[in-house]
């Protein structure tokens, strides 16, 4: 007998009496310690634990089902705390329950390093800006049974793991939001075992305590349901720089092969790249290059944009009043195509000299010095 054949059977004839309700509350229902508790949970205990809650399975899920945010579709794991506002589980994307991990000390903490969650949020802002809004920040993957049962990618009670929670997804053209805005809960689940499209392209950001999990269930799985691409991406927070690898799915054999690893790759026909933060200790820049060739990001994009603005504001003032409407707003929209030039601001003083060369100094720049020297 396999050991989810084990843990299906255990769950039918539990060898410890179910408690009734008019019982004492067994004491593997209760939370082994909450968030900011001093109390520590080592791995044993917590593993004696998953024993202990696979002995009264039944009344366990029955705990489960009082709980405000319950999913009946959802297959709980025994080895993971669920309570009213925060759980154990990765997968368990519910609105208001927030993620917590067992740290080394064995104590609760939020889920994930510093660098974790901004640099998702700052992935996807920067892939909207050059893929559209399809970019999806943690989807909600609904898998099909017969494939997590395939891959025996199991709870603790031998239930398949049909729900997966991934970082980030770049979705097919249909799913392109009409307006830039972050998805809603129901927006970012996709069923993939109901005949929704699956992602073009998935990311995984790995934190301290998750690579396991992404270079080996998540591979498998991510190329079961026929994801082209999929990146893991290191932040640096744990390790000595920056990194990604790309991997891209063999169609004849249905699995994944690494074809690069670095700071640069080409997914989903987009260069991007991930460096060094600017400042010692910050969250690494991810970039992708846009159509015109330049490398962007979601922060820099901003930064440039006030920039931009400054330098425009300054032309205003400055130019005569039949020349300002002209020069600013074409000097704007052709900036808006090319993206701003580090010598923004020579480029301006010398239109202020000859408003009238404004077009020249954008198109011939070897020309900017002598037009400036007029």
């Amino acid at each position: 007998m396999s050991k989810a054949q084990a843990l299906i059977q255990a769950e039918r004839e539990p060898s410890a009496p179910v408690t009734t309700r008019d019982s004492p509350k067994h004491w593997s229902l209760a939370p082994a310690t909450m968030p900011g508790a001093q109390a520590a949970v080592p791995y044993p205990a917590r593993a004696w634990r998953t024993q202990a809650r696979l002995q009264v399975l039944r009344t366990w899920q029955k705990h489960l089902q009082r709980l405000s945010h319950h999913d009946p579709e959802f297959h709980y794991d025994p080895s993971h705390e669920y309570e009213a506002d925060w759980t154990t589980d990765a997968d368990y994307r519910e609105d208001d329950v927030h993620l917590y991990q067992y740290g080394d000390e064995g104590g609760l903490v939020r889920s994930h390093g510093s660098f974790h969650s901004r640099l998702i949020h700052l992935m996807v802002r920067t892939l909207c800006l050059t893929l559209g809004h399809r970019v999806c920040f943690a989807p909600d993957l609904h898998c099909p049974d017969g494939v997590s049962e395939a891959l025996e990618q199991l709870t603790a009670s031998g239930e398949p793991r049909t729900r997966r929670a991934s970082d980030v997804a770049v979705m097919p053209e249909s799913w392109t939001l009409r307006e830039a805005r972050e998805r809603t809960v129901e927006e970012r689940i996709i069923r993939l075992d109901r005949g929704d499209p699956a992602p073009e392209l998935v990311f995984e950001v790995l934190s301290r305590t998750n690579d396991s999990k992404d270079f080996h269930d998540n591979l498998e799985l991510y190329a079961a349901l026929g994801i082209p691409e999929y990146i893991i991406v290191d932040s640096g927070e744990f390790s000595d720089a920056p990194c990604m690898w790309l991997f891209r799915l063999d169609d004849k054999e249905s699995v994944y092969r690494m074809v690069d690893r670095g700071t640069t790759l080409t997914a989903c026909g987009t260069d991007m790249r991930i460096i060094d933060a600017p400042v010692d200790g910050d969250v690494p820049v991810f970039q992708c290059r846009d159509a015109n060739g330049h490398w962007q990001d979601h922060e820099g994009q901003h930064a440039q944009k006030e920039r931009m603005a400054t330098v425009l504001d300054m032309l205003e003032l400055l130019l005569p009043q039949d020349m300002r409407r002209v020069v600013v707003d074409g000097l704007g929209e052709h900036w808006e195509q090319t993206g701003m030039p580090e010598d923004a601001k020579e480029i301006a003083a010398a239109i202020v000299r000859e408003p009238q060369a404004w077009r020249t100094l954008l198109v011939e720049p070897e020309r900017r010095v002598s037009d400036v020297d007029r």
